[in-house]
């Protein structure tokens, strides 16, 4: 990026008006609820690349670790080299069953409240969850990374202030950028009405 020479708070700009934003047309696979003093908005991670995903991990676990480790058991012997050899094998199926299960039936969810309200993302009600206060929050902007996903392009919502708290990761750019919008709508209002919510 070039020098302009000017000095200016980017949040100037980042938080201009939201009038061209709809928060209640979400895109397909995006959810807003309103419940008794609670705004409940959602996103499912699901991604038709799971298709592709479930079969090819089927393949690559079952081939890899069934060949490291269903010979050992067959045999009834332990081969210290070769279970050594399949430890990468363990952490890449790990990581990659994980991805797998988001594009099935994960969901990223964000539950507000007058205090603030927590965030989730899991299957059902296994995940993980974030507290959050709005007095905590100083600003919500994207964050971007090179690391893609082969379900996203890796980008994330961050609350920061006196903690940064990073939701969102997993979904696909349409649904990110409405949580993204909605949230900041709601936060921005939150800002010139306490009572709002």
């Amino acid at each position: 990026m070039s020098n302009c020479n000017n000095i200016f708070k980017i949040s100037q700009y980042i938080e201009a008006d939201y009038d061209d934003f709809d928060i209640d047309n979400p895109p397909k696979g995006v959810w807003i609820r309103t419940e008794m003093h609670k705004i409940i908005l959602g996103a499912s991670t699901r991604s038709p690349i799971a298709f592709s995903l479930v079969p090819f991990m089927l393949v690559w676990s079952g081939g890899s670790l069934g060949g490291i480790y269903g010979k050992q058991f067959i045999k009834d012997e332990f081969d210290l080299i070769m279970s050594l050899f399949g430890i990468p094998f363990i952490i890449g199926s790990l990581i990659f069953w994980s991805l797998t299960l988001m594009a099935i039936w994960d969901k990223v969810e964000i539950v507000l409240d007058k205090n603030g309200g927590k965030t989730f993302t899991g299957i059902s009600k296994i995940g993980i969850s974030k507290n959050i206060y709005w007095d905590d929050i100083s600003s919500i902007s994207e964050k971007r990374t090179s690391l893609k996903y082969p379900v996203s392009s890796g980008a994330s919502i961050s609350l920061e202030g006196k903690q940064r708290i990073s939701i969102g990761r997993g979904l696909v750019d349409s649904k990110l950028y409405y949580l993204f919008k909605a949230l900041r709508t709601v936060f921005l209002k939150r800002k010139t009405n306490r009572n709002y919510i």
